[in-house]
């Protein structure tokens, strides 16, 4: 019986687009647009911003020196609120399942865009425990946080559902046992909770 379900953040709570954020920074700096995206796309330099080793400020000071970036933490917080947009749906759903389940919050991010645009979330409180990349040091592809997850919950893997857009990040859940969901629309989901089991009551009653 499943007892905990634990949501990523961008891509299945908020639509994020990346490409609005290089190109604020892109417009800010003495590089192009595809300089940025070497800079950061998944780059060692932003897998450790993500793992909490550098802090927005260092980070600026690096691509200032590199691209000759001209942006202050505050104008970043507002480039990183820019290119994430809220799914209410996904709130409404989440809403509901809190009647019956322990949600927990599981997302690869920067503290910045933690402190700045996650902890603003309507839904956030409903969060029993949040778990994320900067405070563990370690990204979705690694075991570490999931561990967390399984470990802050309290239950067994089997009793746990991990929802992630990322098919790689589920398959790293599966791994150890959590039932993991690839997360491609509202409907899909509900549909996949049918066959876990999870019960719905209100709008989304599957």
């Amino acid at each position: 019986m499943i007892k905990t379900i634990t949501f990523d953040f961008g891509g299945v709570l908020y639509d994020y687009d990346g490409e609005i954020l290089l190109e604020r920074l892109a417009s800010r700096s003495k590089g192009t647009l595809n300089d940025l995206k070497a800079l950061l796309k998944e780059s060692e330099l932003d897998r450790a911003h993500f793992r909490g080793e550098i802090e927005a400020e260092e980070l600026l000071n690096v691509l200032e020196d590199l691209v000759g970036l001209e942006l202050n933490v505050e104008e970043l917080a507002s480039a990183y609120a820019d290119s994430v947009q809220p799914k209410e749906e996904m709130f409404e759903l989440v809403r509901e399942l809190k009647v019956n389940y322990n949600l927990q919050l599981y997302s690869d991010t920067p503290k910045i865009l933690y402190d700045r645009v996650i902890t603003d979330m309507p839904i956030f409180e409903l969060f029993s425990d949040v778990i994320l990349s900067f405070r563990v040091g370690k990204l979705k592809d690694s075991p570490e946080g999931h561990r967390e997850v399984i470990e802050k919950a309290g239950y067994s893997p089997g009793e746990i559902i991990f929802i992630d857009d990322r098919g790689e990040f589920v398959d790293q859940a599966k791994e150890l046992d959590i039932n993991g969901i690839k997360f491609t629309s509202i409907n899909d989901l509900i549909e996949d909770f049918a066959g876990l089991g999870v019960k719905l009551d209100g709008k989304f009653d599957v």
